[in-house]
């Protein structure tokens, strides 16, 4: 595997960074303050596009059953007329320049609704600085190859420390050590392409699939960044969706076209912290599904915590899609079809 050739990048190199990403991010929160009325608000709105919205979907489904508030998130160009003062809005873009978000921000504005701005940057800096909003922002300098997908570790974890400190999740630093030693462990496991890699072994085993990823649960949030991920890194189509919800209709729908036999694949994400009903749901869907002849490829997540979970299935499949877009011989880290949509956008 040629991978000096086609990561010019170095995304290889960001992606083993997660663990470092984590570990920063967590020390810098540590040194913000936010308005005590922030803990006030009746519900939390995300509002981002494309990799910097990946963050929140990870932690709206790991804490789902620990949030004090409703958290929405929102990657539209608007808000929902219920958003009000109530609503404490965090507006999250890696560059800080995406124009969903600005916009957004303006809405925000207009509603004097309370709002925090994370991002390295950009206009949403001069935003913040314009309006008195409190920012935090970061460098990623630890995300050498620049792609907001790959600066996950800093996605999740920045808005993990702005949660706890609003008092939203109960979260400690030992939490987040634990965390931080797992990723290091499980990193020497995905880093090396041999045959004893999972992650490897996965891409691999996908080449010249379409793939269905399926999660559940607390790795629902998961199964999205995978989607993103394979989409943008390995240019090989890829969706999600989540099991109970699938069950009753995706099963049908894989019948036709027949051509779906040899291209279709099935990611399925496992966990031993699921519910029961739902360990048994993957059992007779992957019957059904290799009944109908489509590859199932199951990837059980390892960790004792959920958000331990959580973290090594966003660490598999970001090298996982990393070893597709090396085994389809492209760089993974150009995004050229969605930089020419910018383009054609900003005419």
């Amino acid at each position: 595997m040629n991978i000096k050739k086609y990561d010019q990048s170095d995304m290889k190199g960001s992606i083993g960074a997660i663990p470092d990403q984590v570990e920063k991010a967590w020390a810098e929160i540590l040194k913000y303050n936010f308005p005590g009325t922030y803990r006030d608000v009746n519900n939390i709105v995300v509002a981002g596009m494309g990799g910097s919205a990946l963050g929140a979907h990870l932690i709206q489904n790991v804490f789902r059953n620990e949030l004090s508030k409703p958290v929405t998130i929102i990657s539209e160009y608007s808000i929902p007329k219920w958003i009000n003062k109530q609503t404490l809005m965090i507006l999250s873009s890696y560059s800080g320049n995406t124009e969903e978000v600005l916009s957004i921000a303006e809405f925000g504005k207009t509603r004097e609704i309370p709002m925090i701005i994370l991002a390295t940057g950009g206009g949403l800096e001069s935003f913040a600085e314009r309006n008195q909003v409190p920012a935090v922002l970061f460098s990623g300098n630890l995300n050498t190859c620049g792609q907001p997908r790959i600066g996950l570790g800093y996605a999740v974890t920045y808005l993990l420390g702005i949660f706890r400190q609003l008092g939203f999740v109960q979260l400690s630093s030992s939490d987040i050590s634990r965390v931080i030693n797992f990723l290091r462990e499980r990193n020497l496991n995905y880093a090396i392409p041999d045959e004893g890699n999972l992650s490897y072994n996965m891409a691999q085993s996908l080449r010249g699939k379409s793939v269905i990823i399926i999660g559940s649960e607390h790795l629902t949030g998961n199964a999205h960044i995978m989607a993103n991920q394979w989409n943008e890194n390995a240019k090989n189509m890829a969706t999600w969706f989540a099991i109970p919800e699938l069950n009753h209709h995706l099963l049908e729908g894989t019948s036709y076209p027949v051509e779906n036999k040899g291209q279709l694949a099935a990611v399925m994400i496992l966990s031993d912290l699921y519910d029961q009903r739902n360990q048994h749901r993957y059992d007779i869907t992957r019957t059904i599904l290799e009944k109908q002849g489509i590859l199932c490829q199951a990837i059980k997540s390892k960790g004792e915590t959920l958000l331990e979970q959580a973290f090594d299935i966003l660490f598999l499949g970001t090298y996982a899609s990393f070893y597709q877009a090396i085994i389809n011989e492209i760089d993974p880290s150009p995004i050229p079809w969605v930089d020419r949509f910018k383009q054609l956008m900003a005419k």
